[in-house]
């Protein structure tokens, strides 16, 4: 007899699925039927929880799971219930990680330790491990095999953080390169004769290239922002990521992104929109995408950073992560964007060459911006 699976999963502590299957005997707890049962539960456990991802979350993930295999190792009876057939097992999930998946700063492997090692999983070397107990039986009525995991769920988020940080602040060719995935054909231009030397004082800001989605302020003409937004300030020309009815408060290339924050109004009401993408591709994420007032989406915040210069910043919370993007006081303050999962920083994407921000704390008030009273964690 063919096996037929149904099943029915959810992303809760426990899942369960049936096997139809002739006979009374209850399988072992280290049965290949039992042990593709525990397998398809978590891969479906996955599934469900990978579709709920954005597209940019889901393409980072599948980039380290496509070439990474699941499996159960160290499989135990725990108990034997003789009247039911009901066996409880224990046992660990397993998966090889790609080397350059696995963080090199010591801070942030302490905390995925600290995170995920008390809920059962845990990092060894490359290796993602994650005790799980399940129970096989067989149903009193059909006779099919009735499997229910748990422990799975931290396993799985461990591996998903991995995957994400993999990628992390990686250039749209470095992803490329890491997912296998061919470079975008270019087309061979004649070589040009080098320009005619200038001095820096009257040299152009560089080219940006015609697939980048960046715009300029342009210096001649400034765009008029918004009121209750920004204070004036002269023009600068920074490539940014704002639409021509929005005015750019906050502009720069960390080296490998483009970060900006752009505000405008819609519905009567002023909004802010926080936007990052690779140098030589599209928009990668856009916060928030709904529409949502600034009031309602953003925080404020303000401290005084070792070297005693005053930092304004916004932020704003998604999901386990904070964004927060930060300006010193100054033309030369230094400017980023940091960001936190589960209230440790994991990343502090650095403002270099030209940047530009006209955050004005006052300004961020009057538009009903909370104040947020955590600390930026800067180094």
């Amino acid at each position: 007899m063919n096996p037929k699976r149904t099943a029915a999963v959810t992303l809760a502590a426990t899942s369960v699925v049936l096997l139809a299957a002739c006979g009374d005997k209850t399988p072992s707890c280290a049965d290949p039927a039992t042990v593709s049962l525990v397998q398809q539960i978590y891969q479906q456990s996955f599934d469900k929880e990978h579709a709920s991802m954005s597209p940019e979350r889901q393409r980072s993930v599948q980039i380290t799971n496509k070439n990474t295999k699941v499996t159960l190792e160290s499989i135990t009876t725990a108990r034997s219930d003789e009247s039911t057939g009901k066996k409880t097992c224990s046992a660990v999930l397993m998966a090889v990680m790609p080397q350059d998946a696995i963080p090199t700063d010591q801070r942030m492997l302490n905390h995925l330790r600290g995170t995920y090692e008390p809920q059962g999983a845990a990092l060894d070397g490359n290796t993602v491990k994650g005790n799980v107990t399940y129970t096989v039986q067989r149903t009193e009525d059909s006779k099919e095999i009735l499997v229910k995991l748990t422990g799975h769920l931290a396993f799985m988020g461990l591996f998903h953080d991995l995957a994400m940080l993999r990628v992390f602040d990686k250039s749209e060719a470095e992803i490329a390169k890491i997912a296998g995935e061919a470079p975008l054909a270019t087309e061979t231009k004649p070589a040009e004769p080098p320009p005619p030397e200038v001095s820096p004082a009257t040299q152009p800001a560089p080219a940006i290239a015609a697939s980048t989605p960046a715009n300029t302020v342009p210096a001649a003409a400034p765009v008029a922002p918004p009121a209750n937004v920004t204070a004036a300030a002269p023009a600068v020309t920074v490539p940014h990521l704002c639409s021509a009815a929005e005015t750019p408060i906050f502009a720069c290339s960390t080296g490998k992104k483009r970060a900006s924050v752009c505000a405008g109004r819609a519905d009567g009401s002023e909004q802010l929109t926080y936007r990052i993408a690779p140098l030589e591709g599209a928009v990668e994420m856009e916060y928030p995408s709904g529409g949502a007032g600034a009031a309602s989406a953003f925080q404020r915040g303000s401290q005084v950073s070792q070297d005693g210069a005053a930092v304004n910043f916004l932020s704003f919370d998604k999901g386990n992560y904070r964004y927060v993007v930060y300006a010193g006081d100054g033309e030369n303050g230094r400017k980023g964007v940091m960001v936190e999962q589960g209230g440790k920083r994991i990343a502090d994407l650095r403002c270099q060459g030209e940047a530009m921000s006209r955050f004005d704390p006052a300004q961020l008030q009057k538009m009903g911006l909370s104040i947020d009273s955590r600390t930026l964690p800067l180094q």
